[in-house]
């Protein structure tokens, strides 16, 4: 079962970080040190895919992407246990991508 609460962390050419995110009913919110995240996910079988609204709420924070303010992300994974690996890139921006991993720490119930 995806709901739950999860561990994320993310891998691109100008660097790394986490954050955290929690799926419950089609919906994803989360955040990290100067952004948040809203979204929406779709699971079927073992594919996960999520279209999510990064907000920036601390202005001058980088993020690895390299993208000023606000932007949405198009998340594609692979849910193996308690375990989503994929890759998410920017919808205005394609062929830009990072390397994605969530690690599932508590269900909801």
């Amino acid at each position: 079962m995806i709901e739950g609460f999860w561990i994320v962390q993310f891998e691109g050419v100008q660097g790394g970080g986490g954050g955290v995110a929690v799926f419950i009913k089609d919906r994803v919110f989360g955040g990290d040190s100067g952004y948040t995240y809203e979204g929406s996910y779709e699971l079927k079988d073992a594919s996960v895919r999520a279209k999510v609204l990064v907000q920036n709420f601390i202005a001058g924070v980088p993020n690895i992407l390299g993208i000023t303010g606000n932007f949405e992300l198009r998340v594609e994974g692979k849910l193996e246990g308690d375990v989503i690996k994929g890759t998410a890139s920017p919808v205005q921006s394609p062929g830009v991508g990072i390397a994605v991993k969530l690690t599932k720490r508590a269900n909801l119930s």
